[in-house]
């Protein structure tokens, strides 16, 4: 779970110690539009996937953004 944390720091540009565990789409600085596909961008390359529309549109937290890694077989 660790490098899904490291991945919302480093894509939505927050600090550090950010509590990514509470962070929900429209809630969190800098997670807009623009923060939505940097952060989908930085999953698939730091997990090697290819998300897919609908897990865009469905992934609006980060509980949620776990699920859907799971699907795709990553080790969360």
């Amino acid at each position: 779970m660790e490098l899904v944390r490291q991945a919302f720091v480093d894509a939505l540009d927050l600090p550090p110690e950010t509590e990514v565990e509470a962070l929900e789409i429209g809630k969190t600085p800098n997670w807009d539009s623009v923060g939505h596909m940097a952060l989908a961008a930085e999953l698939e390359d730091r997990f090697g996937i290819e998300l897919e529309t609908d897990d865009l549109v469905e992934m609006s937290s980060f509980s949620k953004s776990l699920e859907i890694l799971r699907r795709y077989g990553v080790a969360v």
